[in-house]
């Protein structure tokens, strides 16, 4: 009956300190995502890397629900309702109306500003030096199955997002250099059709 006893405090004393450490989680990624939504703007570098597809280095810029992606092979501006994406290499520029999935996987920001509402949390591992938490859609219907983001635990940045999407790709977003309320202008988040003569427009919208 001792030991009874003792094994019940015991899981009592565990699942006290698994639910403080669940609000303790919850409490880091709204301070995360309130970093990023209470910047006037942020940039940084970025890699992703996926298995069988040659890497992408770039840059990003974002502005409220704003954002521009530069690459070596392309440039993708969205201004909060249209997406323009430029190809250099097959000279194209494609303009439509994405879904927040697509956005998602073009813009890691925009995940963690939209975690509360899109995604339910859970902490996988955290320390004093980084914080990884797996993000799982709450729509059914998503394009992506999982994400799991690694934080750097002292200024609340992402360092790594793993996106695994419904058909089993994973894509591997590191990202780094990070700057927050930067003066980015507003032609940044613009595509003018007459600075790419010769290029093919097609409009999906």
């Amino acid at each position: 009956m001792k030991i009874y006893r003792i094994i019940i405090l015991v899981l009592a004393i565990f699942g006290a300190q698994y639910a403080r450490a669940a609000v303790n989680a919850s409490a880091f990624m709204k301070e995360a995502s309130a970093l990023l939504t209470n910047s006037k703007s942020i940039t940084a570098s970025f890699k992703i890397e996926s298995a069988g597809q040659e890497s992408v280095i770039g840059t990003i810029a974002v502005k409220a629900d704003k954002f521009a992606v530069k690459t070596s092979v392309s440039s993708t501006v969205y201004d909060g309702k249209t997406q323009w994406t430029v190809s250099t290499d097959d000279r194209e520029i494609s303009i439509f109306e994405p879904t927040p999935d697509e956005v998602a996987q073009v813009n890691p920001f925009a995940i963690i500003r939209s975690y509360e509402r899109d995604y339910s949390l859970k902490t996988i591992s955290s320390n004093a030096s980084t914080v990884k938490m797996q993000l799982t859609p709450k729509s059914k219907g998503s394009s992506i199955k999982s994400i799991i983001i690694t934080f750097a635990a002292p200024s609340k940045h992402p360092m790594l997002m793993a996106i695994t999407l419904d058909d089993g790709t994973l894509l591997k977003v590191t990202i780094s250099d990070i700057k927050a309320n930067v003066d980015i202008p507003a032609s940044r988040f613009t595509i003018t059709k007459k600075d790419y003569p010769g290029y093919e427009i097609i409009d999906l919208r």
